[in-house]
């Protein structure tokens, strides 16, 4: 790709946008948007330079960068969506570092963005602290938990049992008792680990495990077929795991195809394994 300063301009006007949609947002707390104003009125100063150097730059309309950043917060939280804005952000300040050995005209407003760019992250990794983020290993321990036993389960039911109730109930019991176990467990864990507060760490796990258990159950109480039902419920388990494997890779810098590979072969061969062991049962007490 060739950087220039139209190419420049354009993603400092996006930056720009992304930043006064988070700072006017409902969502976020006064000291949030305060950070994100004082982002925004810098990369309209960086647009402008930009601007300067290549013309009056074609800026695309800042809506759908507005609806986007606003639905991101909603549904990822804050600290996601500053991690994708610092990934374009990262990039700026190399090509940014590079431009300045190349135009010495210019080295001393270049440095000045560059500094302010790297400032934007330090403000946001002191300003930003979000719970979901904090206990997110506890949460990832009780979903990916959840995913994989009830998944099973249900996957087993199939082959087992005729009535969708009976297989909702039998999931929906299953996925309660373990999470109580889950949440004991997480508590010794983060306690022996010295964790900073191990009770809301296992109030996490443990609320992670719910929900899903919630969420997994529900298609066998609203449909009649066993095999709508699992479609349902096993596109849900899907949905549930790119989640966190987007989640996860964005936070922890990891690849993201590597992330959802992992977790989704896991659900399904897990599923699989356990459907053929529930017609095989099915088989054997039918006869």
């Amino acid at each position: 790709m060739e950087y220039t300063p139209d190419y420049f301009c354009r993603e400092e006007y996006r930056a720009f946008s992304a930043y006064r949609a988070l700072s006017r947002s409902p969502l976020l707390p006064k000291r949030y948007r305060e950070v994100f104003e004082k982002s925004a009125s810098e990369e309209y100063r960086h647009y402008l330079f930009w601007r300067r150097l290549g013309g009056d730059c074609a800026t695309r309309s800042v809506l759908p960068t507005t609806v986007l950043y606003s639905l991101l917060v909603l549904v990822f939280g804050v600290t996601f969506t500053l991690k994708l804005l610092e990934r374009s952000e990262k990039r700026a300040v190399l090509e940014y570092s590079r431009l300045v050995e190349l135009r010495r005209d210019l080295a001393e407003e270049l440095e000045g963005i560059v500094r302010e760019e790297l400032v934007h992250e330090e403000s946001f990794a002191s300003s930003v602290s979000e719970s979901r983020v904090k206990y997110l290993g506890s949460i990832a321990l009780g979903v990916s938990d959840a995913l994989v036993e009830l998944t099973g389960i249900y996957a087993g039911s199939l082959g087992a049992f005729a009535s969708t109730l009976v297989a909702g109930l039998t999931g929906l019991l299953a996925g309660f008792s373990a999470s109580i176990s889950m949440t004991v467990a997480a508590y010794i864990q983060a306690k022996s680990a010295r964790a900073e507060r191990p009770l809301v760490a296992a109030a996490f796990t443990g609320a992670a495990y719910v929900v899903v258990t919630l969420l997994l159950s529900l298609p066998y109480f609203l449909l009649s077929s066993p095999l709508y039902a699992f479609a349902v419920m096993i596109s849900t388990a899907v949905a549930i795991s790119l989640y966190m494997a987007l989640y996860t890779a964005i936070l922890g810098e990891k690849s993201l195809k590597r992330e959802v590979a992992e977790t989704s072969g896991l659900l399904l061969g897990v599923s699989l394994l356990l459907y053929l062991l529930g017609r095989v049962l099915g088989a054997y007490l039918a006869s």
